[in-house]
């Protein structure tokens, strides 16, 4: 994904391994399309895909280990293949 998404983690017992992911949903039911340098509606979004999450490939590390620098989610891949096995489309949340 460009630009990378990237996240300082805290707060988490040192000691205590975490398994960090992503799961990305879509926030409304429309279609967009970037014209004029803005986002605009294009339509109606196709159904909703079967959800799939992205485990950061470091997972499962320690909470020293998350604490010690910015975690990069730049391996991410997006997409609205349904085929694909590696992507996803379209909030956002960790799961600890």
């Amino acid at each position: 994904m460009f630009p990378a998404y990237k996240v300082r983690v805290s707060g988490l017992d040192k000691k205590a391994k975490y398994i960090l992911l992503m799961d990305i949903v879509a926030a409304d039911d429309c279609r967009y399309k970037f014209h004029n340098s803005r986002w605009v509606v294009a339509g109606k979004a196709d159904p909703e895909m079967p959800k799939r999450m992205y485990i950061h490939p470091d997972s499962p590390s320690t909470g020293e280990q998350w604490m010690q620098k910015m975690v990069s989610f730049h391996k991410l891949k997006i997409t609205n293949n349904i085929s694909d096995k590696h992507g996803f489309v379209s909030e956002l949340y960790f799961c600890f």
